[in-house]
């Protein structure tokens, strides 16, 4: 059965916005909790904005969006099998992860980081 790995989160539950820090529920795109599955660094911003794919607030249909990292939390790596998702990766206009063994490094350093900030 064909797999990727995959860095994976959840989307926080709330965080401040805009000047008068007013507390906010998930993003505009993605419902509190929400999994989104994370594409690898693609513009050298030190992963500050994410590729992710995700099922969005208002809709039952996967979508590719760019977020910011501070909005996800709970990361973890998976493999992905699910032939829609992986469908989504391949078409693609940015570049994925793979089932290889040098993924599942890179992924699980990353973890490391993005779980420590």
């Amino acid at each position: 059965m064909k797999y990727v790995w995959c860095l994976v989160g959840n989307i926080v539950q709330n965080h401040e916005y805009g000047e008068e820090k007013q507390l906010r529920f998930g993003t505009k795109q993605f419902r509190p909790g929400a999994k989104v599955f994370m594409a690898p660094e693609n513009w050298g911003d030190g992963y500050e904005n994410i590729v992710v794919i995700g099922c969005p607030r208002h809709s039952k249909q996967y979508v590719e969006f760019v977020t910011r990292s501070a909005y996800i939390e709970n990361y973890r790596i998976q493999k992905v099998f699910s032939p829609f998702i992986l469908e989504m990766m391949e078409h693609s206009n940015y570049r994925w992860w793979d089932a290889s063994e040098e993924s599942y490094q890179k992924i699980n350093e990353l973890i490391d980081i993005l779980n420590s900030r």
